[in-house]
């Protein structure tokens, strides 16, 4: 019987195979390109990779005591952050690489936690996520799977047909 935590990194994994599945639709478009809807800037596919990278940095390893690693581009791409001109952005392949790693290591680790860390405090300043660490996990999970949608936005923009 798998234990709650080694279902939670489960689920977070089978998140990123839908993720993964988008942007390998986008693979080989401009990760820079900018679309504008009614007037409001929508995020760029780099925006969301390295947002997602950094949030599942934030989320999954630091806040649950895993091997949070840093990166300098990461300020950038937080909450409320609104990235960097293209041109200052670091290569997207480095960005790429950095989306792959902090997965692996997110979900190894999650996959070990023990009751007793599942149980701690919320370490992070989002209260509205819930009271422990399983929450902040829980709020990861959603928070790709919110990001999905805008991934699939992207492929609708760009014409590429999904399914």
């Amino acid at each position: 019987m798998p234990t709650e935590a080694q279902v939670l990194s489960h689920v977070m994994d089978r998140t990123r195979e839908w993720t993964l599945f988008h942007l390998r639709a986008l693979k080989g478009q401009d990760p820079h390109r900018r679309f504008v809807c009614e007037g409001k800037e929508l995020n760029t596919m780099f925006w969301l990779v390295a947002h997602i990278a950094t949030a599942e940095n934030g989320l999954l390893l630091a806040a649950t005591g895993g091997p949070f690693e840093k990166f300098w581009w990461a300020k950038h791409f937080t909450l409320g952050a609104a990235g960097l001109p293209p041109e200052e952005c670091p290569p997207y392949e480095e960005v790429w690489e950095t989306f792959k790693a902090v997965h692996q290591k997110a979900v190894a680790h999650i996959s070990t936690l023990i009751e007793e860390v599942l149980n701690a405090p919320n370490p992070t300043k989002l209260t509205a996520i819930g009271t422990q660490v399983r929450d902040v996990i829980t709020h990861a999970i959603r928070h790709e799977g919110g990001h999905i949608g805008h991934l699939s936005w992207l492929c609708k923009l760009y014409g590429i047909k999904l399914i």
